[in-house]
């Protein structure tokens, strides 16, 4: 009754039986029936999820949830190596540190990610749609989730106050995939707040302030607060050396820099940014110097900050945000670890 309600042998699932996808056999004693027993069925891609929900599978082994190609380029971008299977040691680190980010079907659709707290979310029940707080936040907790939900920073978003869940923002294509392959989050098809808004576009809204700045903000810059950014990341072996675990300080602030990459989605000249814990000597537990490009790519990243609200201390006036220097990245802003590439993100100021 703790891994299985009676409620749960009702459904769909539950009539398949513990044998159809866990594997192991139908025996009285304990051990001999758990011998050869799949605690995971749905780490295979193509194995008992596939039988019946193939053609999310199809799209699935594309999605950046699976194969965390954001992840994986972006380790190897800091590196002089054009695959991570070149290189041994960034492939030690992606096997024993990123890889823990990938998702499984069961981990958002049956149990909470492993790397929150693992464990069913409900004795075995079947969730169609995720609960956010049990999925959503248990990977994504530090940043996005936990801000959204207010368990980051000071606030929530106004959003989440009014009842609405990562998916109301979030088609199904970010979760399951497109069948397209991605290299970064950025480059699949990402919700704007104009989906919704389209009446405050800038040049028709009957906010002023909308029509006077144009595309040169996004719209966290004057509707965001402060986000969690992380410093000084360095992983180390656990005991057995079959695991890298990493730790990194963090710390609230409000930052808004140049935009370090515009795009046509995203034309903005500025942004919200992120500080992300990467230095150049965080992997020297693996090998010196593997991050030989740290000095080309900044550690401060566009940030689409999940903490929006209508007023904000920045938007309260025109002298809230024009006149407020410290809430603009400068030069005090910037730590000895940081990347060179990072100064470029600097705002001038008169």
């Amino acid at each position: 009754m703790y891994l299985v309600s009676r409620e749960f042998l009702e459904t769909t699932h539950g009539q398949l039986g513990c044998i159809n996808c866990h594997g192991g056999e139908n025996l009285p004693d304990q051990e001999a029936a758990h011998a050869t027993m799949n605690p995971y069925p749905s780490q295979d891609l193509d194995g008992i999820c596939a039988k019946c929900h193939g053609g999310v599978v199809e799209t699935y082994q594309f999605s950046l949830h699976h194969n965390i190609k954001g992840m994986e380029n972006g380790l190897m971008a800091f590196s002089n190596f054009d695959s991570i299977n070149d290189s041994p040691h960034h492939g030690e680190v992606f096997d024993k540190n990123c890889i823990s980010c990938h998702a499984t079907c069961g981990d958002c659709h049956v149990s909470r990610p492993k790397p929150y707290t693992g464990g069913l979310i409900n004795k075995h029940e079947f969730f169609k749609t995720p609960p956010m707080e049990e999925t959503c936040y248990g990977c994504h907790g530090a940043r996005n989730a936990g801000e959204y939900m207010g368990e980051v920073g000071f606030s929530g978003d106004v959003h989440f106050e009014l009842g609405m869940t990562c998916m109301d923002c979030h088609s199904i294509d970010n979760f399951h995939g497109t069948g397209e392959e991605y290299a970064t989050m950025w480059e699949q098809p990402l919700p704007s707040c104009l989906d919704c808004h389209e009446d405050q576009k800038p040049g028709n809204s009957d906010i002023q302030a909308h029509n006077v700045h144009g595309d040169l903000l996004s719209c966290q810059v004057c509707h965001a607060q402060a986000n969690n950014n992380c410093f000084e990341c360095h992983v180390n072996y656990n005991e057995d050396r079959t695991a890298l675990k990493s730790t990194s300080q963090t710390k609230l602030m409000f930052k808004v820099g140049l935009n370090p990459n515009p795009t046509p989605e995203r034309p903005y000249k500025y942004v919200t940014l992120r500080h992300i814990p990467t230095a150049k000597t965080t992997f020297e537990a693996v090998e010196d110097n593997m991050l030989p490009n740290f000095d080309n790519i900044s550690n401060w990243k566009y940030s689409p900050t999940h903490n929006i609200q209508r007023n904000t201390f920045q938007n309260e006036s025109c002298e809230s945000c024009h006149n407020n220097d410290r809430i603009f990245l400068n030069e005090n802003d910037l730590i000895e670890s940081d990347s060179k590439e990072s100064w470029k993100l600097i705002v001038p100021r008169p």
